[in-house]
């Protein structure tokens, strides 16, 4: 099983489901911990942000939900401060 392309959700459900053997659950909790916003994360965020990708794009990069990455770019009040094509704010 890869965990790694798995989403946050999917890797939730595996940790809590009870007929999932335990290094499935380990694999899975290990997985969700490395998917928490790290400054890594941050980063790329600001790039692919300012690159013109959409939140949907960025949410399947990162396997993400896309709700998590709107409210990233909320808390760090990245919504409108980018520059597309011809000088337009986005």
């Amino acid at each position: 099983m890869n965990f790694e392309d798995a989403t946050k959700k999917q890797l939730l459900q595996i940790v809590l489901n009870e007929n999932c053997p335990l290094d499935y659950k380990y694999a899975a909790a290990r997985e969700l911990q490395l998917k928490t916003w790290s400054s890594l994360f941050l980063q790329k965020l600001v790039k692919y942000w300012g690159m013109g990708l959409s939140e949907v794009e960025i949410a399947e990069r990162f396997g993400v939900e896309v709700w998590e990455v709107k409210k990233q770019l909320q808390k760090y009040q990245l919504f409108g401060k980018r520059v597309i094509k011809g000088g337009m704010r986005r």
